[in-house]
């Protein structure tokens, strides 16, 4: 797992992280485990628990989970992003994300994601001035 982003790739997940949530009162969270799971959306979604991802106070949090050694990813929203982001539009981010995996851009794919997620967020949740950082931007190694 170590080898699917570099030190260096990785802070630049962080810096759009930070990038994203600056438009908006949402919160992204990019996981990555590198362990055989049978079911990903299903450990996605208890991974989305365990992070605490639904404490966000507009419940507005997505979280994106790469499974490496099942060559798949899953991204997930609470509640209030759910309701908002048609389903067309979580198409498009994984269509994106698919094909610049396929060709091997890792990191690209990572951050086309965080920004679509950023922008869709930012429409709705514009930043706020008492607005709290309220999850960590740090990638979760799972």
């Amino acid at each position: 797992m170590k080898d699917f982003l570099t030190t260096e790739q990785e802070q630049e997940v962080v810096e759009a992280i930070r990038a994203a949530e600056a438009q908006t009162s949402g919160e992204i969270r990019v996981a990555i485990t590198s362990r055989w799971i049978l079911r990903p959306e299903r450990h996605a979604w208890r991974l989305f628990g365990r992070l605490d991802m639904t404490r966000t106070r507009h419940r507005n949090a997505a979280l994106i989970v790469l499974f490496t050694r099942r060559r798949r990813f899953v991204v997930l929203g609470d509640s209030g992003l759910n309701e908002i982001v048609k389903p067309g539009d979580w198409q498009d981010i994984a269509a994106e994300m698919t094909g610049l995996l396929r060709d091997g851009r890792k990191l690209d794919a990572l951050t086309a994601a965080i920004r679509k997620l950023g922008g869709t967020m930012a429409g709705h949740w514009p930043p706020e001035a008492t607005d709290p950082d309220e999850l960590p931007n740090a990638v979760v190694r799972d």
